[in-house]
């Protein structure tokens, strides 16, 4: 429901005690999932809680009379403790829901919503294909496309059917620009600076806004307790991270990663290739956080995170449909975001307030006179209390606000627009010539009511206010959501809202006549535990679009190339059914999404599939802990193509030396069906002290590179298929303390 729109953050500092030759021990787990809860409160005598590891565990030096276990998710307890280990279960909050599709990680429980999927940090990190990565784990979950391994479009997520522009990426509540490196070899984030992650594909709560699609929302890391580490090497990157406190309220946490594909590149690049790599493909990446508590229930922190992505190239092949194009490319994109944040909790109340700066840049050029130059800075705040009032009543209320300036020297082309099958042609386009600066300040006020007239019932309504000051645009937005537990493990859930998204994205910033999009989001979803560990759920989803935002000149036509207008519409309608296992040694799930996603120009225009529509997905994803050293598991995935306009025939002309092609119906057909096959293999050696591990990790494993668009001679009568790589085989090493 809204009031878990974004997950209490609880704190996570052990309390000091004189050592006592008695100690209670214990792990805290959820009643139903049997995942372990990190972050509760484990109180004995006295004010100071500890709190439980990752695990679940903790340590109480003494033992006291009662023992009370708090955890804001839960139904508190207070039992009489006894000396050695406990097994602690909590049970959920009857009837209580989050606000969209959820990821939980650490054993950190975050209530569901409809299509909720719920998933510990390990199962993330082993999925086979994900090279470890908890960020590229979530490609596997229903609702999000599959676009491609290492391609233009695996840079961001596909949430049902909506281009990746439409959703947004939010680090503690903040936006960053983008979410994996160079295509999409590695999340910008490594899974050790994450703590909890939810994925809201859609009709989620009002704390969240500037999007008209989901929401990707990772929180980082709080207060390591204990000092270590870890060295990894791989095929992929080089990565470090250290950890530890500092006295005893207070520790750290640094890491960094740099990519090895500048050094694999020159190995498997032919030498016929036409391509002349003047900095070869490489990233890295880096994060440091420090937090402190002065008291129990207050938590202060400052992180700072960033990452720099940078190919150049030269292409000797000569380009006689687009001369300007010849020569060499460069791009350099990267960000730097510092966030202050400070957190209280008490009985009945959880509240946040956080700053944060920002820079990024995304400088493309490409031939000898293209470029894009897009250089950023800003600002931002955002604060958050939730309250309690009774045990029938809890209310949510808080705002935001950014101020972005953009600088910009513009020499390009307009990005192709929603529909339109022609590349950007950097000969024959119409060119943006333009210099100059904007400033983007974007506020926002959100509140909610949640009631819970019975204890298996709840209910939501709230709004949210997005004032977009640039295009003079202010929308009121409300949502809401209920949930009923009809019996035990058996859940149904709706929720439906206005979403908005401002029209900032690329050149769309130039304008200030336009208008946000609109989508009014409606999903219902149902909820089964079947036997123990086995659980079933399913979704449905309608999304009505109105105020898209069209391109209606022709890209080549100078004389009217004209700017955007709202006169778009469309919608999206499917549904998403997960079947999870989960036992002591194996987890897995199949997965599978049926959706289908159109839209029209104008209220007269023809109807067509949106770029990124994907009927069907199917995903099966297994791995076995065979024993404490040996993991395996598997994953396949078949979907549907990607939609593509045919070529249906070619008219010479001569004025410009160029064959000009005629196209049929848009988007009317799709490219082949894809299939493949990842396998993952874990081997870890424990030694008192610290830890080796090494795993192989092959993505598409018997060799089908898949289609994912279209390429035509010059004369297009003939084409070749733009393909996936057909295998990526990773190998990793990794020493932990």
């Amino acid at each position: 429901m809204l009031r878990y729109a974004i997950p209490f953050l609880f704190a996570t500092a052990i309390a000091s005690a004189d050592p006592s030759p008695a100690a209670v021990h214990g792990r805290v787990i959820d009643a139903d999932t049997r995942l372990p809860i990190a972050g509760a409160s484990v109180y004995g005598e006295g004010d100071v809680p500890v709190t439980t590891d990752e695990t679940g565990a903790f340590t109480l030096p003494g033992v006291p009379i009662s023992l009370t276990v708090i955890d804001g998710d839960h139904e508190p307890i207070v039992l009489e403790p006894r000396e050695g280990d406990l097994v602690i279960e909590l049970r959920a909050r009857a009837g209580t829901g989050a606000d969209g599709e959820v990821i939980e990680v650490e054993g950190e429980r975050v209530r569901a919503a409809p299509g909720a999927v719920m998933m510990p940090r390990a199962e993330l990190t082993a999925m086979p294909g994900a090279r470890g990565d908890m960020l590229s784990g979530v490609k596997n979950l229903p609702g999000i496309a599959n676009n491609g391994s290492l391609t233009p479009l695996s840079s961001g997520l596909i949430i049902r059917g909506s281009s990746p522009e439409d959703s947004r990426i939010l680090v503690d509540g903040f936006e960053i620009p983008v979410l994996y490196h160079f295509l999409g070899v590695q999340s910008v984030l490594p899974t050790e600076a994450l703590s909890n992650l939810e994925y809201l594909p859609g009709a989620f709560g009002v704390s969240y806004g500037r999007a008209s699609g989901g929401i990707v929302a990772a929180t980082s890391r709080d207060e390591p307790r204990t000092a270590g580490g870890f060295a990894e090497l791989s095929f992929v990157n080089v990565a470090g991270l250290v950890q530890g406190p500092i006295g005893k309220r207070a520790s750290y946490l640094v890491a960094a990663r740099r990519s090895l594909i500048d050094v694999i590149v020159p190995a498997v690049l032919p030498s016929n290739s036409g391509l002349s790599f003047t900095a070869y493909p490489r990233y890295y990446d880096y994060q440091a956080k420090v937090t402190f508590r002065p008291q129990p229930r207050w938590a202060l922190a400052a992180f700072v995170f960033g990452s720099d992505d940078r190919v150049s190239l030269a292409n000797t092949n000569d380009n006689a449909m687009d001369p300007a194009a010849s020569g060499n490319f460069t791009n350099a994109t990267s960000f730097t975001r510092g966030i202050a944040s400070a957190r209280y909790q008490a009985s009945g109340v959880a509240a946040t307030i956080a700053a944060s700066a920002y820079t990024d840049t995304n400088h493309f050029e490409i031939g000898a006179d293209r470029y894009l130059l897009l250089d950023r800075d800003g600002i931002a705040a955002r604060s958050e209390v939730t309250w309690d009032a009774s045990k029938r009543w809890r209310f949510l209320a808080g705002a935001e606000a950014d101020v972005t300036r953009t600088a910009y020297n513009i020499k390009f082309t307009r990005p192709p627009r929603e529909g339109d099958p022609r590349g950007p042609n950097f000969t024959q386009d119409a060119l943006l010539e333009t210099t100059g600066a904007n400033t983007f300040k974007d506020v926002a006020a959100w509140a909610s009511a949640t009631a819970y007239p019975r204890p298996a019932i709840e209910l939501t309504m709230g709004a949210r206010l997005d004032a977009y000051l640039r295009n003079d645009a202010v929308v009121v937005q409300p949502r809401g959501q209920a949930a009923w537990n009809v019996v035990d493990g058996s859940t149904l859930r709706a929720a439906a809202g206005l979403y908005t998204r401002p029209p900032e994205y690329l050149d769309q910033g130039l304008q200030t006549s336009i208008g946000p999009e609109r989508v009014i989001q409606t999903s219902m979803g149902a909820e089964q535990r079947l036997a123990t560990g086995l659980s079933f759920q399913g979704t449905v989803f309608y999304n009505r679009m109105s105020d898209l935002l069209v391109l209606p000149a022709d890209r080549r036509d100078m004389a009217s190339l004209g700017g955007y207008v709202n006169d778009g519409e469309g919608d999206a309608r499917g549904i998403e059914l997960m079947l999870k296992l989960r036992t002591d040694s194996l987890f897995g799930w199949l997965a599978y999404t049926g959706a289908r996603a159109t839209r029209r120009d104008s209220a007269d225009g023809a109807e067509r599939r949106f770029d990124y529509d994907q009927a069907h997905n199917l995903i099966a994803v297994a791995s076995w802990q065979i024993d404490p050293r040996w993991r395996i598991g598997g994953r396949f995935q078949l979907t549907t193509g990607k939609p593509y306009t045919p070529v249906v025939g070619a008219v010479y002309q001569a004025d410009v030396d160029l064959y000009l092609p005629t196209y049929g119906a848009a988007n009317s057909r799709r490219v082949d069906l894809q299939h493949q096959l990842d396998l993952r293999i874990d081997r870890t050696w424990q030694r008192a002290g610290w830890k080796l591990a090494a795993y192989l990790d092959i993505a598409n494993v018997y060799i089908n590179a898949a289609a994912i668009d279209y390429q035509y001679n010059f004369d297009y009568s003939r084409r070749t298929a733009i393909t996936t790589l057909p295998i990526i085989p990773s190998f990793g090493i990794r020493g932990e303390l």
